[in-house]
Formats: structure tokens, sequence, C-alpha cells
């Protein structure tokens, strides 16, 4: 997937190619953080709200016939299909450019920020390379959902969508005529939501954000009601906590630090904390038993404990305040707060992947070198290799020589036939962090511009930027 961005606080103009594992390199100030968060504003939770509450309002730049005429059809008749592949063809180019062009007008509200104007901002995005994946991930798509009305639930509209099947059926179930009794404006809203969803998760199914704040916000005790955030799983919500409950959280962190509204990217790294929190073990492996592939991502936070970390991360027992604590052996328990800067660092990628992830998500690390030894370094880009591997899809910033260079011999060690004689050569001695090129672009932000500095043959030429070692090596002869 392409994307063109322009006047975009220190870009200028850029294209970049959006890869399973897309890599941004530059100096600070250049620009590489806000178009990471850009990016996540359009393809996350926020850019799905404000879209589908701006169509419901008339206030997009374009609407959808066949959206627009299945609501006047289930209106009148109380039933309706829509061919979501047929949107697909028609509309997702659209879709997609649609949601970006809303971003101007919400990313100072996402950057929690007062100083800046984005209003000449511009994005825009080409699917060519992309919308048949789009439509696979369409037709894996697999819902069923009841919204109940009136007290004893007997009236309420039925929403489904089969494993490969194209369409999306909604169907009013009542002994009386419930378009007589619901608000029109409602259904209106439920419909829009519930098509816009599957269409806005066929691009990325969701987007994790982990800030470089997150070192700071893992020490935070949380004091979270399970059964008030468990609104996050009715039929309403879209796999992450309400907006009311992270309200909540996040009041109550601001009255312990007394300090503004976090940033949606720090928001978004609560949520993931939080979510993680409320999660049992009981319904993860309930989800494995629907998604065997999800066992994977429990199996490698295991292994970053164990190869990275070298201890276990969870939380404390049951009680009113949860804390995150870290175990480096089976006698000592550390409260995440006295740890390492490391562990800190590292703890919700553990948290996330052991409690939340599922394929085709994207994981946004704003420089996951952060804190980490070189030797670190070098096992966390092995690492995020896996991940991609395993079907996530991974976007980073940084400005680690030790991860870019490496990330080279990843590369280079995919186009082997014999992997298994070459993989003790690698911190951790595993093939499935070789990872093919195809997979993988690399960004380096200067000048106003991004440049792609992955050449044909694998290699990452970042030009001076990754020159200050010798150049200090020289300074005296």
């Amino acid at each position: 997937m392409k994307v063109k961005i322009a006047n975009l606080g220190a870009v200028e103009k850029a294209e970049i190619d959006l890869k399973p594992l897309t890599v941004f390199i530059g100096g600070n100030g250049t620009g590489k953080t806000w178009t990471a968060y850009t990016l996540a504003s359009i393809f996350g939770r926020h850019g799905f709200d404000r879209y589908w509450k701006s169509y419901v309002n008339n206030k997009t730049q374009n609407r959808y016939p066949i959206i627009d005429n299945a609501i006047e059809k289930f209106l009148q008749e109380g039933n309706v299909n829509i061919d979501l592949i047929r949107f697909v063809d028609e509309y997702t180019d659209i879709y997609i450019n649609d949601v970006a062009q809303l971003s101007p007008i919400w990313m100072k509200q996402f950057l929690s920020t007062e100083s800046i104007d984005f209003k000449k901002m511009q994005i825009s995005f080409d699917l060519s390379t992309t919308k048949h994946q789009i439509i696979e991930n369409i037709r894996k798509s697999n819902i069923e959902r009841k919204f109940s009305f009136g007290s004893q639930g007997e009236e309420y509209l039925s929403i489904i969508k089969e494993l490969d099947e194209i369409y999306i059926y909604f169907n009013l179930v009542s002994k009386k005529d419930i378009l007589k009794t619901v608000s029109k404006k409602l259904l209106r809203e439920i419909l829009v939501q519930e098509v816009f969803q599957i269409i806005h998760r066929a691009f990325y199914s969701y987007v994790y954000i982990f800030p470089t704040e997150r070192t700071t916000f893992i020490t935070f005790p949380f004091f979270i009601k399970k059964e008030v955030i468990k609104r996050e799983n009715s039929n309403i919500a879209i796999s992450e906590i309400s907006e009311p409950d992270i309200e909540q959280i996040i009041s109550e962190q601001e009255n312990r630090q007394r300090s503004k509204k976090p940033s949606e990217p720090i928001q978004n790294l609560i949520s993931i904390l939080a979510n993680a929190y409320i999660k049992t073990s009981d319904e993860r492996e309930e989800e494995i038993c629907n998604s065997p592939e999800i066992a994977i991502y429990i199996e490698l936070a295991k292994l970053l404990e164990e190869h990275i970390l070298q201890g276990r991360i969870d939380f404390n027992q049951p009680g009113l305040e949860k804390e995150i604590i870290f175990q480096p052996s089976d006698n000592i328990k550390l409260e995440i707060s006295v740890t390492s800067s490391m562990i800190k660092e590292l703890a919700p990628l553990v948290l996330c992947l052991r409690y939340l992830a599922e394929p085709d998500e994207l994981l946004i690390i704003d420089e996951p070198e952060m804190n980490l030894h070189p030797v670190a370094q070098v096992e966390i880009i092995e690492f995020l290799a896996m991940l991609v591997q395993s079907g996530l899809k991974v976007l980073i910033t940084t400005h680690s020589p030790y991860i870019v260079e490496h990330l080279s011999n990843l590369m280079k060690a995919a186009k082997y036939e014999d992997k298994e004689n070459i993989k003790k050569r690698f911190y951790l001695e595993r093939t499935e962090a070789f990872i093919p090129q195809e997979n993988v672009s690399v960004y380096l932000f200067e000048n106003g511009t991004a440049k792609n500095i992955l050449n044909e043959k694998g290699r990452i030429d970042w030009g001076t930027f990754g020159d200050v070692s010798d150049d200090i090596s020289h300074i005296f002869p």
C-alpha cells in the first residue's frame, strides 16, 4: 500500500510503500514519528470512529449509494443484505482516502497539541497492490451480533457475516412493528458502524501504538472495575475499552499526576494495558480455540521474556489495585516501577502478545531500541521480524544502527536455502527471523522528505546518518 504525504510537520512531501515490516529512520524532528502516528490515527479506532459519525451526519466528502440504498430498504422492510466485496471493488480507495481527508481536523486532538496547525496537511493512499488482500480479509471476517431493544429482549437486530460469505445480513426480529418504536437514527448509525467497521478492519484488523512514553505509563497501578470495562465485549464495542472507560482510567491517572489529558497514542497504550488486565487466561484460550494461530503470540511473548528480558511479566494477584510485576526467578517478584528501563520498555509488548494480539494487526513501535543494550537491540529486530512472519504487521521508528544493519542480515539470510545451517550465527537462533526482502520497506527521513533506502540487493544505504561512528573514530589519529 502506497501513501503520499505533504505538509506534515517537517515532511514537506513524501511517498511511502507500507510493507508488513516498515522502518522509519531519521534524525530528531524529521517527521518520522508524526508520520507513524498519522497513519495510526487513520487506520486505527480513532479514524474509524470519526469517519462513521461524520458519514451519519452527512459531513464526509463522499457518499456510497450501496450503503445509503441499503439503509433506506432496511428502514422500510426491516431486513437487508449488503455485498461487501462489491463495496470494496467500487469504493475502498474512495473510502480510505475519504477517511484521510478528515485527518487534518483531528490531528491536534490526536497528538494533544494546540500549537501546531495541520490545515495544509495532505495524505492519500494507492491500493492497487493491496486490494486483493483487503478482499481476502473481508472474506475471512466472521461476525454474529445481536442488538436488543426493549426490556424483555424479544425484539432485536440480528447482524451476521459468515466466514467466506460476501454478504453481511441485517434482520429485525420482533413480534410487533419495531420500526415504529425504535429510532431510525439509531438503526442508521448501527448499520453504518457495522459495515464501515468490517471495511476499516480489512486494512489492519487493529492498531496498537507503543509510544516512547511507555516506560512511564507502564509503572502506574490500575484502579479498574472489571465489570465496567467488560462492556467492551458487548455487541456495540469494537474490541477495545469503550471511550467512557478510557476517560475514567485517564481521569484517575491525571488525578494522581496532575497533568493534562494524554495524547491518543498514550491513551492507546493505556488501553493495551487495561485490556490485557481484564483478559483472563480462559478467555484467551477460547480465542485460541476459535483461531488456533493466536497461540503463536503467546509463545512469542514467552520467547521475549526468556531470551531478552530473562524473567516473566504479568499482573499481581487479584485485588483492588492492579500493578504489573516482573519475576526474574521463582522466589523474586518486583514491582515494575523498580525494574530496569529495558523491562519497562518491553513489558507492554509482552502483555499485548500474551493477551491481545491477533493476525493482521498493526504494531506501531516508536524507537524499540530505547533503553536497550546493543545486544538486546539486535535481538529485538530479530524478534520483530518473527512477529511479521507470524502474521502481524509492524512499523517502527528508529535511530539504531544495530537494528538497521542487522535487518540487512535477516533479509540476506532469508535467501539462503539451508537456513538451519546458518541460524546459529544469529542471536535468537531462529530461522523464523529471516524475513524476505519483499516484506520490508525502509525509509530515511531527512530534508523534508522520506527516501526509500533499501536497494534491490537488500542493502540499506542510509548515507551520512550511519557515518557518525566512523566520524568519531577519526577525531584523533
